[in-house]
Order: C-alpha cells, then structure tokens, then sequence
C-alpha cells in the first residue's frame, strides 16, 4: 500500500497556555484512486499508440501500392519491349509473336522481364512473382512474393491492341490490386 503523509496543525490548551504541536497523518491510497490512476494512464498511452498502429499500416500499404504499380509498368515495358524486338528483327516478324497467347477475352498471361522469356499462359490462377536472392521479380527462381502479376491483351485492329496488366496482392487481410491498361500500336 502507498501511504500519504500529511501534516496537521493542532492545538492543545494546558495550564493557561497555547500548545501548537504538529501530528502525522497516516492515509494510504484506496483502491478505487488507484485504479482512477491505472485508467488515467491506460487511456493517455491508448491514443498515440492506436495512431503509430494505423500510421504503420498505411505506411507498409503504401510501400505495397508503389511497388505494384512498378510491377504493372514492367510489364506494360515487356511488351513494347517484345513488339519492338518483333519489328527489327530481320526478317521482320509479326509484331505480337511471342505474345499471342494472351491475345484473347479470357487469356491471362505472366512475364518475366528479368529473364526476357516470352509470356507463358496461366492455367487457372497464375502463380505468384519470385523474388531473387538479388531482390529482382521474376518467374524463375527465388522465394514467394505477395505479388501476382497477370497480362491480357485484347485486338482492337490488325494494328491496335489493348494491353492491361493487373497486379494484385494480400495486405491486411484484403486482396488489393492495381491496373496499368494501355493501347499499342504496330509502329512502322
């Protein structure tokens, strides 16, 4: 028990004279001052520790967010990479060969832009990216990433196509996922 000492002015009267003399009070903490306390300190400490909780959730969303729209400009790059590797190849080629595959309502591909492979279709769900031991994204080799990469292209005209690459990842017990979408053109 804490103890609280206070000190109390009494007076005492004797043989026709004042005596001022001073007694210790001995009072300690009751139980309900005490939990007032522990509530006063719990309720202080609560609040910035919720805010540092939420701060640190938007931050790792955040860092998630910006790495998957990387991801999705890597493989709008892949590709414009593919149709302008198709058009100065001699003898020229088709300017979607090695991408046909995704060509297609319901066709879903991956890429792997480390490796330069040509896009592989996914059979159901397509699996998720790797990451390398020297922390690049690929198909290929490495450990489980949280990112799912997919490519769909749709023919517009002989010389247009829609190409939207979604990916999508797990935070916080929700499946978030961005897009990149964008028309190519056959160029020259």
């Amino acid at each position: 028990m804490i103890m609280k000492y206070s000190i109390q002015k009494e007076t005492a009267y004797k043989g026709g004279t004042f005596y001022h003399f001073f007694r210790k009070s001995d009072k300690g903490f009751t139980l309900i001052e005490t939990l007032v306390a522990i509530s006063v300190l719990v309720l202080s400490l609560s609040g910035p520790l919720s805010i540092a909780s939420s701060a640190l959730k938007s931050a790792y969303y955040a860092r998630d967010q910006v790495a998957a729209s990387y991801l999705a400009q890597e493989g709008v790059e892949f590709v414009r990479a593919i149709r302008d590797q198709n058009r100065i190849m001699s003898p020229q080629q088709s300017w979607l060969i090695g991408l046909t595959q995704c060509i297609g309502v319901n066709a879903q591909c991956t890429v792997d832009f480390v490796n330069f492979t040509p896009a592989a279709l996914c059979s159901g769900a397509c699996s998720p990216l790797l990451i390398s031991t020297a922390g690049l994204y690929n198909q290929a080799a490495g450990s489980v990433s949280r990112f799912t990469r997919t490519l769909s292209i749709t023919t517009i005209s002989s010389t247009e196509i829609n190409l939207k690459v979604t990916v999508s990842w797990v935070s916080n017990n929700s499946t978030n996922s961005i897009v990149a979408s964008e028309n190519l053109f056959q160029w020259i």
